[in-house]
């Protein structure tokens, strides 16, 4: 029997075929028939992928409408979504084991005029270059401490004017993100709300070392029954020590008489902070920042 290199030689040294122009012509027609044949069942796959997705389509939006399976989307989208970070707390909350510092802006909105080039006081608010660029900086200095901190930058006011609400109700709409703070982790040892003043220049800045910082306040109401005493200690004590590293830097700690609590009345261990005012640069800002993380590194220790 021959190999296929034997047969594969044979054909190569065969003198040249001149076949029948009837053969042609029926290998022709054949060849043609089978592309067609190929062609049309290309054609059909298509219809049916393409009837198979309106199919598809009308089924599914026949079951949103008529049998409820929008709630059951609408369900399912959910429960994906609450697998991941919705905003910069929970992203921190989930890189940030046993955090024992919280902060927040109840009016996150609060802006300064160097930042947004404005030279009204009234218009220094912005959506998104604000007052929480100021609590960033402070966590990211508390992390670089090893003091393990959250920071939610959450717009409060967004919300407020979702709900319809008055503006005097924002220390009640962070209330319910305090609280899911404090739920969510059992090591917290301090809150910070911090706010931007609305007082001018000259008493919102102290200059220490040829260096402009903006002043820092701190706020304690009346109206907290509940841990009024730890709340007035804790002001007292931040303002104690910031001063003591950095005299001047400090407008003291003020009662407040608002029957407004300011949610110090669910932790007793929250400050209320107001650094700088309207006409304060970033940088100023910052400068207080590091300083303010120092301290509160100081009493942690302790």
């Amino acid at each position: 029997m021959q190999n296929d290199n034997e047969i594969f030689e044979e054909i190569k040294h065969s003198p040249d075929l001149n076949p029948r122009t009837e053969f042609v012509n029926d290998t022709r027609h054949l060849l043609i028939k089978k592309a067609n044949h190929i062609r049309k069942v290309s054609k059909i796959k298509k219809l049916s992928y393409y009837w198979s997705v309106v199919i598809a389509s009308l089924a599914m939006i026949a079951w949103t409408s008529l049998f409820g399976g929008n709630q059951y989307i609408v369900k399912s989208y959910h429960n994906v979504m609450s697998a991941f970070p919705k905003n910069k707390e929970e992203i921190l909350t989930a890189s940030n084991k046993n955090p024992s510092v919280f902060i927040y802006h109840t009016h996150n909105r609060e802006s300064f005029m160097p930042l947004l080039k404005t030279k009204d006081p009234i218009e220094a608010q912005d959506k998104t270059k604000n007052i929480t660029l100021v609590g960033a900086e402070l966590s990211s200095k508390l992390n670089e401490k090893n003091i393990n901190a959250l920071h939610s930058d959450t717009d409060f006011e967004q919300k407020l004017r979702n709900r319809k609400l008055d503006y005097s109700k924002s220390y009640d709409i962070s209330r319910e993100e305090v609280q899911r703070a404090l739920d969510k982790n059992k090591d917290l040892k301090l809150i910070i709300d911090i706010h931007r003043d609305t007082i001018p220049k000259e008493e919102s800045t102290v200059k220490i070392d040829g260096k402009n910082y903006a002043k820092v306040v701190f706020y304690v109401s009346k109206a907290n029954k509940t841990y009024f005493a730890q709340s007035l200690n804790l002001a007292k004590t931040l303002n104690y020590e910031l001063e003591k590293m950095n005299p001047g830097l400090s407008r003291g700690v003020i009662l407040k008489d608002s029957p407004n609590t300011y949610n110090q009345d669910i932790f007793p261990e929250l400050a209320l902070i107001g650094v700088g005012g309207p006409e304060n640069t970033l940088e100023e800002e910052y400068r207080t920042i590091e300083k303010i993380a120092e301290v509160i590194q100081k009493i942690t220790n302790e």
